[in-house]
């Protein structure tokens, strides 16, 4: 695979995610999903029910489910094959482009700036708790992130590539 295919691949698959990402943030919040598990101001809250663990596991589990489909479809299907590590690092990249979205798009400028009246956010949800759910959210997103695209990888590996 050269540069201009994993480009390629990152530019579509990272678009189509970032779209379909943006539409689960606006369900998550015009149904009070993301409250099941959140204080109003964005945080955690310090007893989370079973429907707030329920609904933190829709992100993972999509973002899980969409990489696999990428790999199949934008990789194995065009035939496409990698070596472990080399589809590691794809993957990995694919989830940065899709956190970096997340944390300095949607966090950062639609939630703390922007403040849309479809999501329906809560005055305590501001540039304030923004900006310390960012903080937070940089060191443990990564460390989700690596774990996620081990899972991912190793499915698709062992699935098309092996």
């Amino acid at each position: 695979m050269v540069s201009n295919q994993i480009l390629s691949f990152l530019l579509f698959w990272g678009l189509i995610g970032c779209f379909f990402f943006f539409l689960l943030v606006v369900f998550l919040f015009r149904t009070g999903l993301v409250y099941t598990a959140r204080k109003k101001d964005g945080t955690l809250k310090s007893e989370i029910p079973l429907s707030g663990k329920l609904a933190m596991l829709i992100l993972p589990v999509s973002y899980f489910i969409f990489q696999v489909f990428s790999n199949y479809s934008g990789l194995f299907r065009r035939g496409f094959t990698l070596n472990f590590w080399n589809l590691f690092f794809l993957n990995f990249g694919f989830y940065l482009i899709l956190f970096m979205f997340d944390t300095f798009f949607i966090d950062g400028f639609v939630i703390a700036i922007w403040r849309p009246t479809f999501l329906q956010l809560p005055d305590e949800m501001g540039k304030e708790s923004m900006k310390k759910h960012i903080l937070i959210s940089i060191p443990i997103g990564l460390l989700v992130g690596v774990f996620l695209t081990l899972l991912s990888t190793t499915t698709s590996y062992f699935l098309w590539m092996n």
